[in-house]
């Protein structure tokens, strides 16, 4: 058996879920705050240069619901994520999907772990590991539980879950520098459409380079 791991955002699929869940829950007055985008776009770039807190940002994201029931949100997740996979599912999606279709496939994203569930059963994927929310007898709480599933963390995770399992090959995709462990950690890795400091890291390692979405 073979093992494919996939970083979601900018790789799977071709845009950022967490800026469309953002959209989503200002759309849905979920966000109360007026300058939640502009803080969000702080995190973004901070993101991009490296510099982000992982804590600070999955606590910001999560803020909005404070307070409300888990069952509340149920009905508004499968919703937005059914829109999110229409949306930015494009060719790169399914022949990703298609060329592990016999094989033990997971989707492990930074990305908050109840929009990476429902995401995935979208995708037809089983495995899935995101950012976990904390919640106090059916509330959420408003800020993360446990590690962000982000970086190293990915790693451990899948090493975890993967135990005394045995695979003859690991492949791992992924668009950016933050996932170097976990492409590092995989036989066949591929950088999917790669930031800069990604891209120069797989053409010093004779990586696989993903460059399907790139505009002629």
């Amino acid at each position: 058996m073979k093992l494919a791991l996939f970083d979601l955002d900018d790789t799977l699929l071709s845009g950022d879920t967490e800026g469309e869940w953002v959209n989503f829950m200002i759309e849905n007055s979920i966000v109360k705050d007026n300058s939640f985008l502009e803080k969000m776009s702080v995190f973004t770039r901070n993101y991009r240069n490296g510099s982000l807190d992982i804590f600070e940002y999955s606590n910001f994201l999560l803020s909005p619901l404070d307070g409300i029931r888990t069952s509340d949100i149920r009905d508004k997740v499968e919703e937005f994520s059914n829109k999110v996979v229409n949306k930015l599912s494009d060719d790169t999606t399914y022949n990703l999907l298609k060329r592990h279709s016999s094989d033990e496939c997971v989707i492990t994203s930074g990305t908050l772990s109840f929009l990476v569930k429902e995401i995935s059963n979208e995708l037809g994927v089983r495995h899935y590991f995101g950012t976990d929310a904390e919640i106090n007898n059916g509330l959420y709480t408003g800020k993360v539980s446990g590690y962000p599933n982000f970086s190293d963390e990915k790693v451990r995770r899948v090493k975890e879950w993967i135990g005394y399992q045995s695979f003859e090959e690991i492949y791992a995709y992924s668009d950016s520098i933050h996932d170097l462990a976990l492409l590092e950690f995989s036989d066949f890795p591929t950088a999917v459409n790669p930031d800069t400091q990604l891209l120069e890291v797989a053409k010093k390692k004779n990586w696989e380079i993903d460059r399907s979405r790139l505009k002629s």
